[in-house]
């Protein structure tokens, strides 16, 4: 049985980073993904990542985007449900 995957929003909270989280969440949501969906707010976690600019996207661990609010497509394609 595989684990569950994780999608991980960091940033301080502000609109964009905000904004990030309810793109993700969404496409999560309506492509009925069995994904864990955390805002990060702590600054340990995002100097641990490498993350010099927010919000970023973090899949599995693994920094995918950092510095803008992804847009739906890119997601479904980090995600791996669209080329």
């Amino acid at each position: 049985m595989s684990e569950r995957r994780v999608i991980e929003i960091l940033g301080p909270g502000c609109p964009r980073c905000q904004q990030a989280f309810r793109v993700v969440s969404d496409v999560v949501e309506r492509a009925g993904l069995d994904v864990e969906v955390h805002k990060v707010e702590d600054i340990d976690r995002m100097i641990e990542l490498g993350v010099l600019a927010t919000p970023a996207v973090v899949v599995d661990g693994e920094l995918k985007l950092a510095g803008q609010v992804p847009k739906t497509k890119l997601v479904r394609k980090l995600l791996g449900i669209e080329e």
